[in-house]
């Protein structure tokens, strides 16, 4: 039977289903059913079942990289364009394409402005690497490891092939969306979440794997880089943890988040490597000096026009303000709204309204533009930090669940409000004193206060003579762990230690 065939029989099947439903047929004659139907399904059908039991076909996968693509930049800051950056790494997606039996196929790959370490495909090949991620890759082909990574994705239909987990928008969404009066902020709310970047297998992660290595070497470069860019993203998240100071299970950062990290992975793809490599076959270049070159003077860290988060704190210069966010809650920026939550179902939003006040009180804003459709009773003025200000408390419900909503909106001057909205799953003193103090702590920053706060750059440097590392990292912009920080970046540092004329990356602040 060909696919085709079968994938006719499910309909039929489903078709089947919901009339003998409707029809009042017990749910156990239903379970049978599909069993009796499929029996006649040739093996050659059965090892196609992961394109047998996707919900999209193939035509259709354009569709769903396009309309996700939106939501995906906005979450991720928007796109980062750098003079020659974008096109080379377009170029490298475009070496590896070329070597798959898509090669043919449109492919639109996005550098996202974001500081996370993460690099993800969506289908229809839409392919996407942080800034972040660019930051702590120390070669060409590194990188080239991980795009031939998510492009093995692509092909194999993974992202087709799993149901995402957002079906609509959920709860949070629907309060982020009603709250803002925008429908990309209730887009936002279900992705930073994130409800729609399901995770993959361990299985497709191998073949993900196992797909890249073989691209890596039909493309000319080092098989082994896929590895070795295993153990750098290990690292990264390593490193993250050190850095938060507290337990974390290590491998849940960024890009290990949907993308499952296991020390199997490493040895299988070093394993990959080995067998597809020829001795006979010339040593292979892996684009250092090149790759190095076009980071010089890459946005490092948080983008300072969009906000910067520090900690619990979050500033931004530009509007000259800043707040805290409630405690043990941690901090999401994006180009719309500031995202919070705390990891048990408990979240805020920050955002302005772009009409502003409509030259109200912040009181009469809430009653007759923010919250008018809302179910609150009662508005109270308060003042912060000198500012006109009012909260309300309510509730939100639909069929499965309810939250209780603490709404707060701040007279920012020049007509300008700001707002807060906490939702939890419960009401309790001490959310609402966390969520008081919050709102609270929002306050104009001084102007010296705004000009201290500049973008930090990675610039690309040469090593003059044998100092050390410690000669090396003392211009370098990082609070706390510079030195594990520079490791980080430069990886290679860690064995021999610096070379006289070798290239380093270094964080600086822009001059």
């Amino acid at each position: 039977m060909k696919l085709q065939d079968v994938r006719k029989r499910i309909k039929d099947i489903s078709e089947t289903l919901m009339s003998l439903l409707k029809a009042g047929t017990p749910y156990r004659l239903l379970l049978v059913l599909p069993i009796f139907f499929m029996v006649p399904i040739s093996h050659a059908a059965e090892n196609n079942v992961a394109d047998l039991f996707s919900i999209f076909e193939p035509k259709d996968e354009g569709k769903i990289g396009a309309s996700q693509h939106p939501r995906i930049v906005a979450q991720y800051g928007g796109e980062y364009t750098k003079e020659g950056l974008n096109e080379y790494i377009l170029d490298i997606v475009l070496r590896l394409v070329s070597v798959t039996e898509r090669k043919n196929e449109p492919w639109r790959v996005t550098v996202l402005n974001s500081p996370s370490v993460n690099a993800f495909a969506l289908p229809g090949g839409y392919v996407y690497v942080t800034r972040g991620l660019l930051a702590i890759a120390d070669s060409e082909a590194e990188v080239a490891g991980v795009l031939a990574h998510e492009i093995g994705h692509v092909i194999a239909r993974h992202g087709a092939g799993r149901q995402s987990r957002a079906t609509g928008i959920g709860l949070l969404g629907a309060i982020a969306g009603i709250l803002t009066q925008s429908g990309e902020v209730a887009r936002l709310g279900q992705t930073v979440g994130g409800l729609y970047l399901a995770d993959y297998s361990r299985d497709q992660e191998y073949e993900a794997d196992k797909l890249g290595v073989k691209y890596l070497g039909l493309a000319g470069y080092p098989r082994a880089a896929m590895a070795a860019f295993l153990e750098q993203l290990q690292a990264n998240a390593d490193y993250m943890q050190k850095k938060m100071g507290k337990e974390q299970k290590t491998g849940q950062f960024d890009f290990f988040s949907s993308h499952p990290q296991t020390e199997d992975r490493v040895r299988r793809a070093k394993l990959l490597a080995r067998k597809a490599s020829s001795e006979s076959e010339p040593p292979r270049e892996d684009g250092r000096v090149s790759y190095l070159g076009h980071l010089d003077g890459l946005l490092f860290g948080e983008d300072v026009r969009e906000g910067i988060i520090k900690d619990q704190n979050f500033f931004h210069p530009d509007m000259r303000f800043q707040f805290v966010a409630p405690k043990e809650f941690k901090l999401t920026n994006s180009a719309r709204a500031v995202f919070a939550g705390d990891g048990g179902g408990n979240q805020m939003v920050f955002d302005f309204d772009p009409k502003g006040l409509r030259n109200l009180s912040p009181k009469d804003y809430m009653e007759r533009v923010w919250l008018q459709k809302a179910p609150i009773e009662k508005v109270t003025e308060i003042e912060v930090n000198g500012s006109d200000a009012s909260v309300a408390h309510f509730v939100v419900k639909n069929k499965r669940a309810k939250r209780h909503i603490t709404a707060v909106a701040i007279n920012f001057g020049a007509n300008r409000v700001a707002r807060f909205v906490f939702n939890s799953k419960i009401r309790s003193k001490k959310l609402e004193r966390r969520y008081a103090e919050s709102y609270a702590s929002f306050r104009p920053m001084q102007f010296s206060e705004a000009e201290k706060i500049k973008p930090v750059l990675l610039e690309i440097k040469t090593v003059s003579d044998n100092g050390g590392i410690g000669d090396l990292i003392g211009p370098m912009q990082e609070a706390a762990s510079k030195e594990d920080l520079f490791y980080l970046l430069n990886s290679s540092f860690m064995e021999k230690g610096p070379q006289e004329g070798e290239l380093y990356k270094l964080p600086v602040l822009q001059k």
